[in-house]
């Protein structure tokens, strides 16, 4: 946003300050619920294996969609990717 000198233009010394907005990648930078691909920047682990851990419970998620509509938007639970990497170290498993 420009500044302008509305002084030297005739007009009044007040002026209204640039609004700086948060963007969203700073913003969410600890989201509570991550896409697959938002899993795989965060965490690498791949669509494949995401729906692995979470058809077997290891990881919950929520799918978003509309009544009567068979595609919509699967979200994963940042929380759940955490406790099952926390139990992962806690047990010594390396998978």
């Amino acid at each position: 946003m420009e500044s302008i000198d509305y002084k030297a233009e005739g007009g009044s010394a007040n002026t209204t300050a640039p609004v700086h907005a948060t963007p969203a990648n700073v913003a969410a930078q600890d989201p509570e619920f991550l896409d697959a691909k938002g899993v795989e920047g965060r965490y690498s682990i791949r669509r494949s294996l995401l729906y692995e851990l979470h058809n077997g419970g290891h990881i919950k998620s929520v799918s978003l969609r509309r009544r009567g509509q068979a595609r919509g938007k699967r979200l994963f639970c940042v929380d759940s990717i955490r406790a099952f990497l926390r139990r992962q170290i806690e047990n010594g498993d390396e998978t």
